[in-house]
């Protein structure tokens, strides 16, 4: 998975992988769930599925734990699926149904009872989530054929809906998860409204977390400048230098750098690709190939102005060939 290319992804990831941190979300959010957890159970598993059809389903993270009940017979081993969303995905239902269609067969060919399959959808997106949670809604069948539908579920944690200070009040204790938490829910605001994040981070000095945190924030937002600013201000000269000394702050700067300016590359092109087909009706397999190979973020400007004024295809060609 490409960090630059999915950053929400890969921060939610790294931060639920922890199953610390996901013991203590599932804690903080879903109490009833937490309440018939055997504590310390939880164990990160493969997220790769493959049903009989040689069909193969990722999962963004999956986690077995085992139930505290009386019955020490039964195999008692639950499935908790978490699939991370920034923007609402219509497909959510059926990847979910996929999911769980993957660990039946699973349980089939072990000849294991079939174990509960427990779907959790973490959302920070900035649009409203508009995806039922409840497939179907039952109420609109006749009785006698309810028993008959299959029913799908899942739990929707949607940031955009929980208020900051209930964040705060659950998660108190871990500066590190709750960091995390107000990161994904602020990420699309205004730089300036992290600050209290970058503050949080400081005071806990958990340099491990400072370290992802920041990485994911400028990833995003593509903004070095403003949060260097930002954690100088806060922390002050004499503790930006021992953090940065800690952190080696070159070696990160030079990654974070070359990979905002590999973003910066990758979008430049993807504009002159949209630019050719919205005006010329298609993208040359020669063109496409060219410009795939530039690496100077000011030719493929120069290039992306040319498509714009220019009307004629062989022009754009002939400019990117002669310049390669």
């Amino acid at each position: 998975m490409s960090i630059e290319k999915h950053p929400h992804d890969w921060f939610f990831k790294t931060v639920f992988s922890n199953v610390k941190n996901t013991e203590n979300f599932i804690k903080g959010f879903l109490p009833e769930i937490y309440s018939v957890i055997v504590p310390s159970s939880l164990k990160l598993i493969s997220t790769e599925k493959q049903t009989t059809k040689k069909e193969k389903f990722l999962l963004d993270l999956s986690f077995e734990c085992r139930l505290n009940i009386e019955d020490k017979n039964l195999d008692a081993i639950i499935y908790l699926v978490f699939e991370h969303k920034s923007y609402p995905d219509k497909k959510t239902p059926s990847q979910i149904a996929y999911y769980r269609a993957s660990i039946m067969e699973e349980d089939e060919r072990n000849n294991k009872p079939y174990r509960p399959v427990i779907p959790i959808v973490f959302y920070h997106g900035q649009k409203d989530w508009n995806i039922p949670t409840r497939i179907p809604d039952s109420k609109h069948y006749p009785d006698n054929i309810k028993d008959y539908i299959t029913n799908l579920n899942y739990i929707l944690i949607d940031l955009s809906k929980i208020e900051n200070d209930t964040l705060i009040e659950k998660f108190y204790n871990d500066a590190c998860l709750l960091s995390s938490i107000l990161a994904f829910k602020n990420i699309f605001k205004d730089i300036k409204t992290l600050r209290p994040i970058f503050e949080r981070l400081l005071i806990a000095e958990n340099k491990d977390c400072i370290y992802i945190i920041i990485d994911y924030i400028v990833l995003v937002k593509k903004d070095l400048k403003s949060v260097e600013v930002m954690l100088e201000e806060i922390g002050g000269k004499e503790k930006m230098m021992t953090l940065t000394e800690k952190w080696k702050i070159e070696g990160l700067k030079q990654g974070l750098q070359e990979g905002l300016q590999q973003g910066l590359i990758k979008q430049a092109r993807e504009d002159i690709f949209d630019a050719i087909e919205i005006k010329f009706g298609s993208v040359d397999e020669e063109i496409k190939k060219k410009v795939n190979e530039i690496e100077s973020l000011d030719l493929l400007k120069n290039i992306h102005r040319l498509v714009i004024k220019s009307d004629s295809l062989e022009d754009v060609k002939s400019y990117i060939i002669s310049n390669t």
